[in-house]
């Protein structure tokens, strides 16, 4: 009775994307929320890790971090074809019901944790001081998972604080793949860099499904804006249109393109946030659900112009972190300059956790 009613109970699914499979992760989404689970957005509160694609070293390496900071019972899997979710989902639920593996699994886990303590902690005993790659020497965090701040002149010559944050790339409404360096200065970039993971492994493909793909991007901007609502009708939207109810979608998304151009909030949140000489965030936002619309209608469309991750810094330098993933979501990322991030970087799934 008690694996029956496991193997009934809703999956919590945290989903990373691989740069390029953008239309399996949606299809992924969209067939778990049919399905009753919930789309999970920390790894603390996930049981499933569902990775879209077949990832490269450095986004395996991130993975196995996430894998790491997930609660037993857990379950990971990956998927490189929309026809395998339904398959991947029910392998979970039996996975996840199979509680004398699940005990097995962590205790192992803990085992291994145990050693590597024990072995940390002689290491520590029997150091000279001088190893320059010693824990204390590669932290890069302070209290709380922070990093902790260095000392810059501010313009009056006096010593400010500034912090040293990475965004990405496993990030909600993010573009996959990306990564982001920045040095604030109070809530101010004062620096940035940015790069893609895995760019010799990465492999475009133009969309299937290009209402679809617009929609997620329109829903993107809007969540990251704090438009729950209008963000959660347009998932709801494009989930209509990858699911071929194209009829259906068309209607749903006349009166929701209506009520987001006339939000004058959200025409005075997203004001003066360039993406490209003359055009804002707005414009591509509404640029998008036009895109949308015109695809659901078997029109012709322009294709959305694309930006390469060193483009990124020059747009969000003098800004504050919220102005900058605006404009970072309102982008189409294709790979730039080639960075190795594993060695340093986290795997952030929140503003407030990066």
């Amino acid at each position: 009775m008690g694996v029956t009613e496991d193997r009934r109970r809703p999956l919590h699914v945290l989903l990373v994307e691989v740069p390029g499979n953008g239309l399996v992760r949606i299809e992924c989404e969209a067939t778990a929320a049919a399905a009753g689970h919930i789309l999970a957005v920390h790894p603390a509160e996930s049981d499933v890790l569902l990775v879209c694609g077949t990832p490269g070293p450095e986004l395996q390496t991130l993975l196995d971090r996430v894998w790491d900071q997930m609660p037993y019972p857990k379950h990971r899997a990956t998927l490189t074809r929309p026809d395998e979710i339904a398959t991947v989902l029910g392998a979970a639920q039996d996975a996840l019901a199979n509680r004398p593996a699940q005990r097995s699994a962590a205790r192992e886990d803990q085992d291994t944790i145990h050693h590597a303590d024990e072995s940390m902690h002689h290491d520590d005993m029997t150091a000279d001081g001088h190893d320059h790659t010693s824990m204390d020497h590669m932290s890069m965090s302070g209290p709380g998972g922070y990093p902790l701040a260095d000392g810059a002149d501010d313009r009056d010559g006096l010593e400010m604080d500034v912090l040293h944050r990475r965004l990405g790339p496993i990030l909600p409404a993010w573009p996959a793949g990306v990564v982001l360096d920045v040095t604030l200065a109070g809530d101010t970039i004062t620096g940035a860099s940015a790069s893609m993971i895995d760019v010799d492994d990465y492999q475009h493909a133009e969309p299937q499904n290009v209402a679809a793909i617009a929609l997620d991007q329109a829903a993107q901007v809007l969540a990251v804006a704090g438009w729950d609502a209008a963000a959660a009708r347009t998932l709801r939207v494009r989930d209509l249109a990858v699911t071929g109810r194209r009829d259906q979608a068309r209607k749903r998304l006349l009166p929701l393109r209506r009520r987001v151009e006339r939000s004058l909030l959200l025409r005075w949140s997203l004001n003066g946030l360039q993406v490209r000489p003359g055009v804002d965030v707005r414009t591509v936002l509404l640029a998008r659900l036009e895109r949308a619309t015109v695809s659901l209608n078997a029109a012709q469309f322009e294709p959305e112009p694309s930006t390469t991750a060193d483009e990124i810094p020059a747009l969000i330098e003098g800004r504050d972190i919220g102005s900058a993933r605006l404009i970072v979501a309102a982008l189409t990322v294709h790979p730039g300059r080639r960075t190795d991030i594993t060695e340093q970087a986290g795997t952030t799934r929140h503003p407030h956790h990066g």
